[in-house]
Order: C-alpha cells, then sequence, then structure tokens
C-alpha cells in the first residue's frame, strides 16, 4: 500500500478489478470518512466504501476464476451489538441486534425471501443444529 498516492508513494489508486487493488481503494477511502455522529451515518459510510470496491455483476471470466461478484456486504457493530448485512440482490439493509436473539437455541433466517428490510430478528425460525463431520 505504501507504493501508492495517499500512503506515500507517487503512483495513483489502482483502479482494476483485481482483489489487491480493490482493498488498497477500500483503505484508502476508510480511512478518509470524516467522523459519524450516530452509528446510523457510520453504517452508512462504512457501506458506501464497500460498495466502492465491490467486485460487480458481470460473467466470469475463465481466465480469472478467483474474480466472482461480491454477493454480500456486512457490519459487525461490537458495541452496539448490531450485525447488518445486504444482498447484492436486493436494494434492501437487514439487521439484527444481538441482545435479542436466543443463542440457547438454532435457529436460521430465510435470506432469500423478498422484502426483508429493517430489524429482522423477529424473523428467525427454529431449526436443528448443524451437524459436524468428525475427523
Amino acid at each position: 500500500m505504501r507504493q501508492y498516492e495517499g500512503f506515500g508513494g507517487e503512483p495513483p489508486l489502482p483502479g482494476t478489478t483485481e482483489a489487491a487493488d480493490r482493498f488498497v481503494r477500500a483503505s484508502y477511502y476508510v480511512d478518509r470518512l470524516p467522523p459519524a455522529d450516530t452509528p446510523a451515518r457510520a453504517y452508512a459510510a462504512l457501506l458506501s466504501v464497500m460498495r466502492n470496491a465491490a467486485q460487480p455483476f458481470g460473467t466470469p471470466d475463465p481466465a480469472r476464476p478467483n474474480i466472482s461478484s461480491t454477493i454480500w456486504r456486512t457490519l459487525a457493530d461490537l458495541t452496539n451489538g448490531v450485525y447488518a448485512f445486504e444482498s447484492s440482490f436486493s436494494p434492501d439493509i437487514v439487521w439484527t441486534r444481538l441482545d435479542a436473539l436466543d443463542f440457547d437455541r438454532a435457529a436460521r433466517l430465510d435470506l432469500s425471501v423478498e422484502g426483508l428490510l429493517g430489524d429482522v430478528g423477529d424473523r428467525y425460525e427454529p431449526t436443528e443444529p448443524f451437524e459436524f463431520a468428525s475427523a
């Protein structure tokens, strides 16, 4: 990163869709975000950077199988106990307040349901716990 402008170097920020270039751009923009006065503004600022660095939809390139479309963007606010996520297939952001979840029981959230929006803590359904394969 030190080779690029804004980190001590001279070349401008890289602009390809390679993961390393997208990481440099995201780092640059995160470093320049203004202080947020509310959690909602902090989330919006971080999501703007993540969207900027996301790999857009497109036809996979067989010559570059390591580059694929971004499907999810997630935020984990450990201070306020909020886990937020957005799907690239939906214009809406959903979140869960972790203090409202019962971690003593297994539950799932069906993310394929159209119209998920906002706090989805009451949309989790009971399910069987995962069975892990033994070695």
